[in-house]
């Protein structure tokens, strides 16, 4: 079996939820529980793939602390490699601080060492043996921005597949983006993205916009599901319908989903994208990214059971 990389950021979450209200300036307010769990883009849509039976494996750097100690034994423990993670003792392992009250929710990041990840920290065995190489949450990576295309053409000169979800991009001006786009397979990326990434109002524009600059572009949009550009056209596919939990890190289920149904099981796109749906909604039902982390039969098996 060739193995999936998962490249881009490393960070734990840290989930304060049920505040009693939203916090402001110079008062304290309580939560009713705090965890400390996996986060960030490409290491939960590391451990969602190896939940559903893919062979998996994380590129990144981390820092020479807890955190990066934590998140290194809790993928292992998830079945995810990390031979291709470097840990540096110099830098401290990037945070993201999820503060929920109700339906709202507000996150404070600190990046740490995702900053510095660069091309130098991905070593010639990424490629060896490489089915496809999934790039996720690259813009806390600014040290490797201008490399990233380089990456991109190692994986394809290695005979992989490559996809892209590069996921919100603070500054909005969505540098480097279009040679990026020009070199992968696959191109995820949520309704809001999509539309400040193209300058569009709708996610139908928004996907007709990028289908003149990517492949495969695909458009998620929550409960409402994904669209897809097929043949001039877009194609919505609606998700399943449960009882939401958390929305953290349902995206990162969705590509992980749909790269397993399609190197995995080698499911025709659009049914690719159902099963990516299901995965994505199954994720919704527990706590944090990785809190479900359903196998593939699980998945199935909830697809026949939706109406």
């Amino acid at each position: 079996m060739k193995k999936v990389v998962f490249l881009g950021d490393f960070n734990v979450d840290i989930i304060m939820d049920s505040l009693e209200a939203m916090p402001v300036a110079d008062k304290e307010v309580r939560c009713g529980s705090f965890e400390l769990v996996i986060g960030s883009s490409a290491c939960i849509a590391s451990c969602a793939y190896a939940g559903l039976g893919g062979s998996s494996w994380l590129c990144g750097l981390a820092g020479g602390d807890y955190f990066g100690s934590f998140l290194l034994e809790s993928l292992a423990a998830r079945r995810v490699r990390t031979d291709a993670v470097r840990t540096d003792p110099g830098l401290r392992t990037g945070v993201t601080v999820n503060l929920v009250s109700g339906t709202a929710r507000s996150q404070v990041t600190y990046p740490g060492s995702m900053t510095k990840f660069a091309l130098a920290d991905v070593g010639p065995g990424v490629f060896e043996n490489l089915g496809h190489l999934h790039v996720s949450g690259i813009f806390q990576a600014h040290a490797m921005l201008p490399d990233l295309t380089e990456v991109m053409r190692r994986a394809r000169a290695a005979g992989a597949t490559v996809s892209l979800d590069c996921q919100w991009d603070h500054t909005e001006r969505w540098e480097r983006l279009d040679p990026w786009l020009a070199a992968v397979d696959w191109f995820f990326a949520n309704a809001d993205e999509a539309g400040s990434m193209t300058g569009t109002r709708s996610a139908v524009d928004a996907l007709e916009a990028l289908s003149r600059r990517t492949r495969c572009p695909v458009v998620k949009s929550g409960e409402a599901g994904a669209m897809a550009w097929i043949d001039g056209h877009p194609v919505k596919v609606p998700a399943p319908r449960v009882t939401v939990v958390d929305t953290v890190g349902a995206g990162d289920n969705f590509d992980a989903g749909f790269l397993y149904a399609t190197i995995e099981d080698q499911k025709p796109f659009l049914d690719a994208v159902r099963f990516a749906n299901a995965t994505a909604a199954l994720s919704c039902t527990r706590r944090g990214g990785t809190g479900a982390c359903s196998s593939a039969e699980q998945v199935k098996r909830f697809m026949e059971a939706c109406p």
